[in-house]
């Protein structure tokens, strides 16, 4: 569906709840329209007419943000260099994505479809296999674009993972910020490039640029309390480190921790195993960087 937000800019929402493996798209119209994003799926992008799209840009390169690009091929296909390997090769895609097959895509997304009563296969064109649009080029921290009455620019937001930007026109004070989505239950962080210390910088940026709008991939358009839902987002995380802290009173391995620090309730798909392992090795790094953890022998981690 098509929601208007400004002059000449929509928001493109999926025709259910925005979440995996669905999410939010931002549609600017002009002489040269640009759609950031393809999540929303093929039923709610067939409004804006993916014909005559000119440029589409990608926050980063997971899924559902980039299953419908095959939908564009008239447009130029833009996304991070960090991001571009994992675009354009399965085993790295997948790997990128949290995933080890083709079979826990689509496995995830009937567990979400079964709570929505929604199967989310239909109008999701990658669901079945690796298919993408070949890129153009790639993107670049400040980079401009003119489309209609707006300048938009690219800013390199990264920490969910290493090549995740956002989108800023300042003209409206809107922010498309992608997977810093500001859900309640804070980022996922079970990429492999996926950084704390970065996804900090990040919203301090963010902030710092002040927004009066954001837009998230996996919540509704957000205008209220925006510093301090951000100031949230990232609590999470910091509240996720002083648990792991507490535990690591006794010295112990990651995989000591598993049974311990449940991001994610059992029984767990190895899939899901595999995004909280991921998770804790980033919470390790960072502890060992800010000197809140030392490794007392190889792989054995105790809080200082």
């Amino acid at each position: 569906m098509l929601h208007q937000l400004g002059k000449n800019i929509y928001l493109v929402s999926p025709p259910v709840r925005p979440s995996y493996p669905y999410g939010n798209c931002l549609y600017i119209k002009g002489n040269d329209p640009i759609l950031i994003d393809t999540g929303a799926g093929a039923d709610a992008l067939a409004e804006i007419k993916p014909a005559a799209v000119s440029r589409v840009l990608l926050t980063h390169s997971h899924i559902d943000h980039t299953h419908s690009t095959v939908l564009f091929n008239a447009a130029d296909i833009l996304i991070s260099q960090k991001e571009a390997t994992y675009y354009n090769d399965e085993q790295l895609f997948l790997q990128h994505n949290g995933f080890r097959t083709w079979r826990d895509i689509r496995h995830l997304a009937n567990i979400i479809g079964s709570k929505t009563g929604t199967p989310p296969f239909g109008d999701v064109p990658m669901m079945d296999g690796f298919t993408h649009q070949p890129l153009k080029g790639t993107l670049h921290d400040l980079e401009q674009w003119e489309c209609g009455p707006h300048t938009l620019t690219a800013l390199h937001l990264p920490g969910h993972t290493g090549g995740h930007f956002g989108f800023y026109i300042e003209k409206e004070g809107l922010l498309m910020s992608g997977d810093i989505d500001l859900v309640d239950q804070g980022p996922w962080m079970g990429s492999d490039d996926a950084d704390i210390d970065d996804l900090i910088w990040s919203v301090e940026r963010i902030k710092k640029v002040n927004p009066k709008i954001i837009v998230p991939s996996h919540r509704r358009v957000q205008q209220d309390n925006l510093r301090r839902q951000l100031d949230a987002f990232i609590g999470v995380v910091l509240r996720r480190q002083d648990s792991l802290l507490q535990l690591l009173k006794v010295p112990q391995s990651l995989n000591e921790l598993l049974p311990f620090y449940q991001l994610y309730p059992r029984p767990r798909p190895d899939y899901v195993t595999d995004w909280e392992i991921a998770t804790l090795s980033h919470h390790l790094d960072f502890g060992m960087r800010h000197g809140l953890l030392s490794e007392v022998t190889p792989g054995i981690y105790e809080r200082v």
